[in-house]
């Protein structure tokens, strides 16, 4: 729940860290809210159960309950 920024990796091998920057959701809606969007679609997906983790750093099907990705749509209330 507490915004920070860290490095990381994202591919095997790769050269140097990469920076992340970790918010909470609201962190990001209320500034759109702030501008006059509305959330007007959501989605979360996961993985199956069976999914091969194909990758070292993949997620695969061993957190198929977490969603690795969250799609909302915003719109302008008044474009």
């Amino acid at each position: 729940m507490t915004p920070f920024r860290s490095k990381g990796l994202a591919l095997r091998n790769q050269p140097k860290p990469q920076l992340y920057f970790h918010r909470p959701i609201r962190y990001y809606l209320n500034a759109a809210f702030q501008h006059g969007f509305i959330l007007d679609g959501f989605e979360e997906r996961a993985f199956q159960p069976d999914q091969p983790q194909l990758f070292t750093l993949g997620w695969g099907g061993k957190f198929s309950e977490i969603p690795p990705v969250l799609l909302m749509r915003l719109r302008l209330t008044n474009p």
